[in-house]
């Protein structure tokens, strides 16, 4: 996945990678109260405590070429007690072992990609990027597709990656505890979202990509931000997904500003569809939506991504935090580490950068990691020879949760 390294993010961020019991269809179920008083957010942050780790060596551990860290870290506990980290690209390889710090590489594709021409099929180039389980058997996914049209005949006359990117997000599922992972009902069935408009050569790239971590909300449902890049203006939004049936790749509803009453229509068969609406904006931006957890030390949800900032008189890029009582209203970022970042380098396509932050617990009781307490782990993709290279170790620095004395 390859669109990071062309984001420009500032305060204006623009562009320049369970079996819940089902219940009854959020169309017909009114949104939970939100207007009442919510509890401000935490002054709080996260705080470096030590050196990085190398949780998975690229040119030690990789299964072939392909096998890289390529999206934020996910990981959950099986139905047998094992730990299972994804490595995700458009070919998926995991992680095994008895605890999240102690994983060995398991070289039997979860997944691969099909690479189907037809873009109303959203099954092209796939990435498992969120899955979601209650009993460690059947995993549902939220799954980032690029319909990469420079790959298809004559789908992209100008053979340009980005101008031709039209991503989506849809539904898999894995029913022997993580051991595959495909398409939930047959695609396109399987599609959970996109922007509105139905591919066109060369007028790209847009869409719903990147989700971050499947969570349980105040109210119980399930919850998860997507960054939604707009068709033609490139103007990049994060929008807060609500379902209440993850079985159902239809059931998922955006915030519209008031309520989650925000439908996805299916753009190649359907016009007229809107487009998501961005939330806390001034206090995230437009790209926080690498890893969404719960801490129940400051109990209050965390937010980790890239962004920018303006600090001591100049723009600082690296991790940031936000944090929320109710997923709507967020504290203003706050800088974790500054990091390179493949638009910030010299030279993005040989020089060493990092992408795809991710907070785990190990100690976490939660069967999905969604959940930490006063300290945690911050992983994230290096890329040792810059962003064109293969050559991406995952690694992670030790990270505490500190709430401001005043």
């Amino acid at each position: 996945m390859r669109l990071h390294g062309l984001l420009v993010v500032t305060t204006v961020l623009a562009l320049a990678g369970c079996v819940a019991s089902p219940v009854s269809n959020p169309s017909s179920t009114p949104t939970p109260e939100v207007t009442k008083t919510v509890e401000p957010p935490p002054n709080a942050s996260l705080v470096v405590t030590g050196p990085e780790e190398v949780v998975f060596d690229w040119s030690a551990d990789a299964c072939e070429p392909m096998n890289i860290p390529d999206l934020a870290t996910r990981a959950f506990r099986d139905s047998t007690g094992r730990v299972q980290l994804l490595l995700s690209h458009a070919i998926g390889h995991r992680m095994i072992g008895a605890e999240l710090d102690s994983l060995s590489v398991d070289c039997t594709p979860l997944w691969t990609s099909a690479h189907d021409p037809d873009p109303g099929q959203y099954n092209d180039a796939t990435w498992v990027a969120a899955p979601y389980t209650e009993d460690g058997n059947t995993i549902y996914a939220i799954v980032h597709n690029e319909y990469q049209g420079h790959t298809h005949s004559g789908q992209c006359p100008s053979g340009d990656y980005a101008q031709c990117l039209d991503t989506s997000l849809n539904l898999y599922v894995s029913t022997d505890g993580g051991d595959s992972y495909a398409p939930a009902v047959a695609p396109p069935a399987h599609f959970i979202g996109s922007m509105p408009e139905a591919y066109s050569p060369d007028s790209g790239p847009f869409g719903l990509r990147s989700p971050s971590n499947v969570v349980v909300g105040p109210d119980g449902a399930l919850y998860m931000f997507a960054s939604a890049l707009q068709f033609g203006t490139q103007k990049q939004v994060m929008c807060l997904l609500r379902t209440e049936d993850i079985t159902d790749p239809s059931a998922w509803r955006w915030w519209d500003g008031s309520e989650f009453a925000g439908t996805f229509v299916d753009p190649e068969q359907d016009a007229g569809g809107t487009t998501c609406r961005a939330v806390a904006a001034n206090e995230i931006g437009a790209q926080l939506t690498e890893s969404l957890s719960y801490n129940t030390e400051l109990e209050s949800y965390v937010l980790v991504g890239l962004s920018a900032d303006h600090i001591d008189g100049r723009e600082v890029w690296g991790f940031y935090a936000s944090f929320s009582r109710d997923l709507l209203t967020w504290s203003p970022r706050r800088l974790i580490v500054e990091m390179p970042l493949p638009w910030t380098v010299t030279d993005p396509g040989n020089s060493l950068s990092v992408l795809y932050p991710s907070l785990l617990d190990p100690q976490s009781s939660d069967r999905n990691f969604a959940t930490t307490d006063s300290t945690a782990y911050l992983y994230y993709t290096r890329n040792n020879a810059g962003h064109a290279s293969l050559d991406r170790d995952l690694v992670r620095i030790p990270v505490e949760f500190v709430l401001d004395s005043d």
